[in-house]
């Protein structure tokens, strides 16, 4: 049995990979903004401080059963 610490560790790993500029690549800690469009989708503004590029992603969540 896994340490809970190691457990833990993948998981923030597993996040934080997803964070980058898809520019430079540099790693994005969080967004500048979050907006709740609807019960389904949240759209976040990100700017890479590194190299000034700036974009928006999109998160769909499923429908709730």
């Amino acid at each position: 049995m896994a340490p809970q610490a190691d457990t833990a560790t993948q998981a923030r790993l597993a996040t934080y990979s997803k964070n980058n500029c898809p520019q430079c690549s540099e790693w994005l800690l969080a967004p500048d903004w979050s907006e709740y469009l609807n019960d389904r989708c949240v759209r976040h503004t990100w700017s890479c401080e590194a190299c000034g590029y700036q974009f928006e992603t999109a998160v769909f969540f499923a429908q709730a059963a």
